[in-house]
C-alpha cells in the first residue's frame, strides 16, 4: 500500500489554516462591534426608562399639588463629578441619582416653609449614604440644595467606595 506524499497538501493545509483564523479573527471582532453598539443601546434605554419615571412621577405630583402652589411639587438630583479621575458611568449616576430622589420623595407634598426650615435635616438624610450598584459601593455627598418656589434641587457628589 502507498502513501501518498504530504509535500502535495502543504499548501492547501497552510490556506486552510489562514482561512480558518481569518474566520475566528473577523467573528471576534464582529462580536466587539456588537457589544459596543449593545451597550450604548442599554445606556440610551435606560437613560429613557428614567427620564420616563420622572416624568411620569412629576406629572402624578403636579396632579396631587395642582391648587396648592406653597407646597413642593417636584425635587430634582444632579449628579456632579466629584474629581477628574473619579469617573462614573452615565447608568450609574443615574441610578444614584433615582435613588436619592426616591428618598427625597417624602419631601413632596410639604409645606415649602417646612422645607426650607430643615434643609439641614435632609442634608444629613442623603450625606455618607452608601448605596451598592453592580457589586460597587458608592458613597454620596450633598454639595448644595436650593428652593425656589415649589422645586427642590439638590446637586450631589459620588465616589466610589474603596474596600
Amino acid at each position: 500500500m502507498r502513501i501518498p506524499p504530504f509535500a502535495r497538501y502543504q499548501r492547501l493545509l497552510a490556506s486552510f489554516g489562514l482561512m480558518v483564523s481569518g474566520a475566528i479573527i473577523g467573528s471576534a471582532v464582529y462580536m466587539s462591534i456588537h457589544q459596543h453598539t449593545y451597550n450604548q443601546l442599554y445606556v440610551q434605554m435606560h437613560k429613557y426608562l428614567e427620564e420616563n419615571a420622572d416624568l411620569r412621577s412629576d406629572i402624578e405630583n403636579l396632579n396631587k399639588t395642582r391648587n396648592k402652589q406653597t407646597l413642593i411639587n417636584v425635587v430634582n438630583v444632579y449628579l456632579l463629578p466629584k474629581g477628574q479621575d473619579a469617573f462614573i458611568s452615565e447608568d450609574i449616576q443615574k441610578e444614584i441619582e433615582g435613588d436619592v430622589k426616591s428618598e427625597l420623595k417624602l419631601v413632596i407634598g410639604q409645606k415649602a416653609a417646612y422645607v426650607r426650615d430643615s434643609q439641614p435635616l435632609y442634608e444629613r438624610l442623603i450625606t455618607q449614604r452608601t448605596y451598592v450598584l453592580h457589586d460597587k459601593k458608592y458613597t454620596v455627598e450633598v454639595k448644595s440644595i436650593v428652593l425656589i418656589q415649589t422645586e427642590l434641587t439638590i446637586w450631589i457628589t459620588a465616589q466610589e467606595k474603596k474596600t
